[in-house]
């Protein structure tokens, strides 16, 4: 949007250059060709001159929507016309600028202001053929008094009939095809546009990611010392019963962590062994039990709906991307976290609800984190064909934060006939 105004903004500066151009070459072809001017002439090169200082003013800001610029476009049309008018009507070679506010309109706005603007624009030609045709050719050919000045008064309406004709042909071209070829351009720069993000955003990942494994090397050595401390120190409180319960807890935490190395190493090596053909009930509950080993202290109700015997191919980026989301949520707000999973035959939708302050910065403080396990749940879903939204459950109150993961599900080969005949598709 802030692109777009600024892009407004920049054809109004050309808008009022080019305004300028014309009324001043249309000044000096007069004085240069001997035409004097007729007062209501000079007063609508006036009021030409105001509207082109108004757009001038108005383009020193910094944006502009595109309806103003459609309104300054319009400008033109009220000293064009009279002018026109007063200065020779239909048969003044200055109506072909007539064409100009409709070109720009068809080469920067949508296409419903290119046709409003070829609407008016045959209209206005149209009426000063009718009302204003020319005054002295055709004062000629009405009082010639004879066969010649007749046919002279014949011609000059067919020479005016084909300019008619030439103008709607190319209103209606411009505003056809000029239109569709200038928002093919648009939408190859948006195109771009989103190429270079997704660019960036590989970038970014690819970066984390080289950072992930150079810090999983640096942990296997640190987490082996500490097992073995661990160890060392259960073999010596054996009669201290809470003592042990900690050394047992924290001997837990120090093999999740050696697992989780573990199997980053293993995917680094074979990515193709990245996905299991499992229930997703059972992936789920897997899910939160790994994630509650993570976080003891971690409350959560679960609501599933979907056949509980539907096998999946399921990565295991989903259950890592799931494991941040709940992190994100527990985090958040110490009240227990939503979990609702939702599944047919097609689609895989889990919803992550918590009550914490939302995504307004300003309330979350540091509770968020550094929103890296977020960007790479989503770069890992978009890889997968999912999707990942993150929104406010009541927009503008900070009331809570709703997370929500949307994943084709890819079924095994063995199994995708049966149960696409069994089950329907709720979602």
């Amino acid at each position: 949007m802030q692109a777009q105004q600024h892009t407004a903004i920049t054809n109004l500066r050309r808008l009022t250059a080019l305004r300028a151009i014309a009324l001043g070459g249309y000044i000096a072809a007069s004085v240069l060709l001997g035409d004097t001017l007729s007062t209501p002439a000079l007063a609508f090169v006036g009021l030409g001159a105001v509207t082109t200082v108004i757009s001038g003013w108005r383009g020193r800001r910094q944006s502009l929507q595109q309806l103003e610029f459609f309104g300054h476009l319009l400008m033109d049309w009220l000293w064009l016309p009279p002018l026109l008018a007063f200065s020779g009507g239909a048969a003044n070679p200055f109506v072909t600028y007539l064409l100009v506010p409709l070109t720009i309109a068809a080469a920067t706005l949508p296409r419903v202001y290119s046709w409003l603007m070829a609407v008016l624009s045959i209209a206005i030609y149209t009426g000063l053929m009718v009302m204003f045709p020319g005054a002295e050719s055709s004062a000629h050919g009405a009082h010639g008094g004879h066969v010649n000045g007749a046919a002279t008064g014949m011609d000059f309406y067919r020479h005016l009939l084909g300019m008619w004709a030439t103008f709607v042909f190319s209103a209606l071209l411009i505003a056809g095809f000029v239109n569709g070829m200038a928002e093919t351009l648009r939408q190859r720069d948006r195109h771009l546009h989103q190429l270079r993000q997704e660019q960036a955003r590989r970038e970014q990942i690819l970066s984390l990611g080289t950072l992930a494994a150079g810090t999983a090397h640096e942990l296997a050595s640190p987490l082996q010392t500490i097992a073995l401390l661990v160890e060392e120190l259960q073999a010596r409180q054996e009669n201290s019963s809470a003592l042990n319960e900690d050394l047992a807890l924290l001997q837990q935490q120090v093999n999740l962590c050696k697992e989780a190395l573990a199997q980053l190493r293993e995917r680094a090596r074979d990515p193709e062994q990245s996905e299991e053909v499992q229930p997703i009930s059972a992936f789920i509950a897997r899910c939160l039990e790994r994630w509650q080993l993570l976080r003891p202290d971690a409350r959560f109700r679960l609501q599933c709906d979907g056949p509980a015997d539907t096998h999946a191919c399921l990565p295991l980026t989903l259950e890592q991307a799931l494991i941040n989301l709940l992190n994100n949520a527990a985090d958040a707000c110490r009240e227990p976290v939503s979990i609702a999973a939702h599944w047919g035959a097609r689609q895989l939708e889990i919803v992550v609800t918590d009550r914490g302050p939302g995504l307004n910065p300003a309330r979350a403080g540091e509770s968020r984190g550094f929103g890296i396990g977020l960007i790479l749940s989503e770069a890992a879903l978009a890889q997968l064909g999912g999707t990942l939204t993150v929104n406010d459950a009541e927009p503008g109150r900070g009331s809570g934060t709703v997370a929500r993961i949307r994943l084709p599900i890819r079924l095994p080969r063995n199994l995708s006939a049966g149960v696409l005949e069994r089950e329907g598709d709720p979602l």
